[in-house]
This record gives structure tokens, sequence and C-alpha cells, in this order.
């Protein structure tokens, strides 16, 4: 039976009551293809709606990744101060989640870190994805955006052995090909770069270095449920802060805030609503990204927003060539592709894991896109990778919250921005997590 005839059954009043579905054929041709006809145009529906979430999501992303070659590159607006753009880009960040969670009260989280929790667990992270976000944007001042998107593409080697590390993955023969395909994809594109800047491209490795310890902290983050961060408004609510502190006190270090306000960008009024207003648009690229990132999800799987980061990434490539006139060599295209390969070769190895665990994919969910207007309701859930790296890190987990829940949790108690105590005991799980990277 296929999956539309199959729905068809049980949007009829007399499945419901029990009746055995394999009657239905006794109403008749008409009433099974009229219920599949209907069904056929809800399910045309969705899948417009996902294609729209995937291009609003494509959008924000390259917008994003354009706005900051754009910004700190010095052939164009040459904003010489990476570091403090996004720093403020994380308080931009804060505020719209802080809104939007006072807002909407059916997103706030049914738990809250505690202070010991939040320094030990939170903290940690939220260091490691500022300066990964820190150093991404400082090395485009140097190197291209389809240099540095290529660069980006080895976070996944760093995730795998920071993984080993924490013993988040068992070591594997098929995950040391992974290792070993996308480190020979690297290399080639490396080794052909036309315009190689060693200090843009050691700033982009460090970044990847410490993507993949921000994965696997992220995971460790969430190994305990009471936490709360379990959708990506609280998750920015509460990581951004720290992001921002530790760019904060960078940027001083670094930049110094007397070389930013003394500048040419802040030497009039005019000039400087200017600045602070290109600076907080980035910002604001920022948090819907990661808005439109969750909703796809929500609508599909995470193995469907894997596969649009791959596509997303190419195509950041090619547009940045277009706009920018970055020069791709066969050599860079060939080792794009390899390493795109290793990536791909990651994910399925991930999904055809996930498919022996849960036995049942069509019914567990997870990885087939049946129904994809059913929203995240997965409890099982894939680890995989994607490439998105401007992004806030958000977990989405099983028992954790999905759409049902954040339905259910309009009334909540007033002091949920406070840290404290939680009544609800420790919840550890072993199943497997669903990271979306930033």
């Amino acid at each position: 039976m296929s999956p539309v005839t199959a729905q068809a059954y049980h949007d009829d009043p007399d499945v419901q009551d029990g009746t055995d579905p394999l009657s239905y054929a006794n109403k008749g041709p008409d009433a099974v293809s009229g219920a599949a006809l209907v069904k056929t145009s809800n399910l045309s529906r969705s899948y417009l709606i996902n294609l729209f979430w995937i291009l609003t999501w494509y959008m924000f992303a390259t917008c994003l990744s354009l706005y900051n070659k754009w910004m700190f590159s010095s052939d164009h607006y040459n904003f010489q101060f990476p570091l403090f753009v996004t720093s403020t880009h994380m308080v931009v960040q804060f505020t719209l989640s802080g809104l939007t969670l006072c807002l909407i009260p059916r997103w706030r989280p049914k738990r809250r870190p505690k202070l010991r929790d939040y320094l030990t667990k939170i903290v940690p992270c939220g260091l490691a994805t500022g300066l990964d976000i820190g150093l991404s944007n400082l090395s485009l001042k140097t190197i291209s955006l389809s240099f540095y998107t290529m660069c980006k593409s080895s976070t996944l080697i760093f995730v795998l052995l920071f993984a080993f590390f924490f013993r988040l993955e068992r070591p594997t023969w098929s995950l040391a090909l992974v290792i070993f395909i996308i480190s020979m994809g690297v290399l080639l594109m490396v080794m052909d770069e036309t315009e190689f800047v060693f200090a843009g491209f050691a700033e982009v490795m460090t970044a990847s270095m410490l993507g993949g310890l921000r994965w696997s902290l992220t995971q460790i983050l969430l190994e305990k449920e009471s936490l709360g961060i379990n959708n990506p408004v609280a998750s920015i609510f509460f990581i951004s802060p720290i992001m921002g502190t530790v760019l904060v006190f960078t940027s001083a270090i670094v930049e110094g805030y007397h070389n930013i306000f003394y500048s040419a960008f802040y030497h009039t009024v005019g000039e400087a609503f200017h600045t602070s207003a290109i600076i907080l648009l980035g910002g604001c690229l920022a948090f819907f990204m990661v808005m439109s990132e969750f909703f796809l999800i929500q609508r599909t799987s995470v193995v469907t927003l894997s596969v649009c980061g791959i596509f997303k990434e190419v195509a950041t490539i090619f547009v940045s060539s277009m706009i920018f006139g970055d020069i791709l060599t066969p050599v860079n295209i060939f080792g794009l592709c390899v390493a795109l390969c290793g990536i791909a070769l990651f994910n399925w190895l991930k999904v055809k894991a996930h498919v022996a665990k849960v036995g049942d994919v069509g019914r567990e969910g997870g990885v087939a896109i049946v129904e994809p207007d059913a929203g995240y309701r997965r409890r099982k859930s894939l680890h995989v990778y994607s490439l998105v790296a401007e992004s806030t890190p958000m977990l989405l987990l099983n028992n954790g919250m999905t759409v049902d829940d954040m339905d259910e949790t309009d009334e909540e108690d007033d002091d949920m921005f406070e840290l404290g105590s939680n009544e609800h005991e420790d919840d550890d799980t072993s199943h497997l997590r669903i990271v979306s990277p930033a």
C-alpha cells in the first residue's frame, strides 16, 4: 500500500472508528480516488511550503555569507573590525530571542539551567562558538569567500576527532575513510588556491577546529535535558551572552575600541548611524537564518537540511564567483567535490545506522519523509552534519521540545529568565542527537 493511499484510508471517518482499512476498497473506486486526490493535493501544498522554507533559508544564509565578505573585505566596505561586528550580532540575537520568548510564551522552555550547569556546560560551548564565528569572520578580511567556504568543509574532520576524544563516536574504519576523503579534498583545494594568504588560512582552519569542538560540546551540553535548551530561540537566548562576552573582550584586545570608534566609520553622527545600521542588519540576518533553518527541520528532517546544506555551499561559491570575481581552478573544484562526497558519505552512514537502530523507518520517522506536513515529532533522532557555518548552534533531540510540546507550553513561570534550581530530575538519554551547527 502506498503512503498516499494508506493516509487516504486514515482520512476516512469509517476508518477512524476501527473499520479495517482493507474494507475501504468495497466503497468503490470513486471514494478511493477522491480521497487520494485530496491527499495528493495536500502533499503538493506541503512540498511547496517546504520549498518556501528551503529558499528562505538559502536566502538568509547566502545573504549573510555575502554580507560578511562585503563588510570585511578591503575591496568593498572595508570595516576592519570583524570581532566587534560579531559581538554586536550576539547582542542583536540575544535581544531578538528574548523578545520572541516574551511574545510567544509557548516557545519558552519548560526547564532552565542551574547556575552550575550554566558555568560548566553552557559557558564552554559559548566560548568555542564565539571564537569559531569570530575567527571565521576575521579570515574573510584576507581570503575569498569561495576559499573560506571550501576550508570550512574541513570542520567535519574535527567534529569526528573531538567526538572520538569525548567518546561520543566509536572510531570505525568507515569514519576513518570519511576523514581521509575530506582531508584529501581540502588539500586539493588549498594546494591550487590562486590567492593564498597564510594568515587567513590559519584563521579559518582554527575556526574549523573550534567548530568541531563546539559540536561535541553542544552534544554534551544537552545530554541532560534539564538544561532546557531545546529549541533555537532558547538556545540563542542562553548561549549568545557567552559568545558576545568573549568576543567583546577579544575585540578590545585585538582591535581596540579606540581604533573602532575613532575610525572614519564613526567620524560623524551620520556615518555612525549608517555603520551601526549595517552592523545590526547582519545580526538580524543571522537570527532569521537560524529560525528558517529550524522551521525547515520542523517540516521535513535534518537529513533534508543536510542535503540542502551541501547544495547551499555550492550555491554560495557560485554566487561569490559571480559577485566578487573569485577564481576557481579545476583542481579547486575537484577538491571541493571530493570533500562534499566525504560529507555526504558521513551523512549516509549516520542514516544507515539509524535505520538499523529503529527498524521501521516509515513508522518511527527521522529519516523517511513520507508525510512532510507532520512537523518535527520524531522521537528517534539523527546526528548528522550539514554545512551551516554562521548559525547559532541548536540541538533538537528526542524527549526534548517538539512542535507538540511547544503548543502545550502556553503558560510558563514568569521567572524563566532566571538561573536557579530545577525541579526536574536530570534525564540522561543514550539516543542519537540532532545538532545544527553554527
